[in-house]
C-alpha cells in the first residue's frame, strides 16, 4: 500500500478538564502527513481566564509563553477551518478535542467545521483480517500503539501526539515508523517565535554568511 494520501488527524492541549477550560494549542496532519501546530493566545478572547497548574505540569505550556507566543484564536479557528473543513478527521479523543475545538469556534463565532471521530475506527477498518473477532483486531490495535508510545519518548505536546497517531497509522498499515517528523507546513508569520523550526532556520541562516572559517 502506497504511504499516501493520509488521514486527517488532530490533537489540543487545553488549561485542564473542568467546565471553565479552554484550548491553549492545536495541531492537525494533512492528506500529505504534514503537521502544523499553533499556540493560543488565552488573552485574545475575554473571560479565558482558568488556569490549572496541574494541566500546566503535563503539556509544559506557561500562560506567559501563550501570551507573549500564542496566536489570536479567531486567527486560529480560521486556520483550522480552512484546513479542516469538509474532510474526516480523527482524533484519540474526540469527545475532549471537539468539546475543546467547539469552544474554539464559539468564543469567535464561528460554526464548528468539523466533527471527530475515533481513531480506533480507521484503525478497526484497517486492521481487521476476514472472520477476525472484534476482540482479536482490538487486541493487536493495543499492542500497536504500546509499540508506537514507546518510541514517543515521554514527549507531550499537541504537535507530538498528532505526529503518535500519524506513526500509528503508518504501522497499522506496514509502514516504517519515524516518530522524528517534523512540525510543518509552517504559515508564513511565524516571527513570534512560537516555532522552534523557525529560529533553527534563522540560526542556520546567520551562519551560513558568517565570514569566519
Amino acid at each position: 500500500m502506497a504511504e499516501g494520501p493520509y488521514p486527517f488527524f488532530i490533537d489540543l492541549e487545553a488549561t485542564g478538564f473542568g467546565p471553565e477550560s479552554h484550548p491553549i494549542e492545536v495541531a492537525w496532519s494533512d492528506g500529505a502527513g504534514e503537521i502544523t501546530r499553533y499556540l493560543i493566545n488565552p488573552a485574545s478572547v475575554p473571560g479565558w481566564d482558568s488556569w490549572d497548574e496541574d494541566a500546566e505540569r503535563v503539556h509544559g505550556l506557561e500562560r506567559t509563553r501563550l501570551i507573549r507566543n500564542g496566536w489570536p484564536a479567531d486567527f486560529v479557528a480560521e486556520r483550522v477551518a480552512e484546513a479542516l473543513g469538509g474532510h474526516r478527521v480523527y482524533s484519540d479523543a474526540p469527545d475532549y478535542d471537539e468539546r475543546w475545538l467547539s469552544r474554539l469556534f464559539t468564543a469567535v463565532g464561528r460554526p464548528l467545521p468539523v466533527h471527530l471521530h475515533h481513531i480506533d475506527e480507521l484503525l478497526l477498518a484497517t486492521m481487521r483480517r476476514p472472520s477476525e473477532f472484534i476482540w482479536q483486531v482490538v487486541a493487536r490495535i493495543d499492542a500497536l500503539k504500546q509499540q508506537v508510545r514507546a518510541l514517543s519518548a515521554g514527549k507531550h505536546s499537541a504537535g507530538y501526539d498528532v505526529g503518535y497517531l500519524v506513526q500509528l497509522w503508518r504501522l497499522a498499515n506496514g509502514h516504517q515508523v519515524k516518530m522524528n517528523h517534523g512540525i510543518g507546513p509552517l504559515p508564513d508569520t511565524t516571527k513570534t517565535g512560537t516555532f522552534e523550526r523557525v529560529k533553527m532556520r534563522e540560526r542556520a541562516a546567520r551562519e551560513s554568511l558568517d565570514p569566519r572559517p
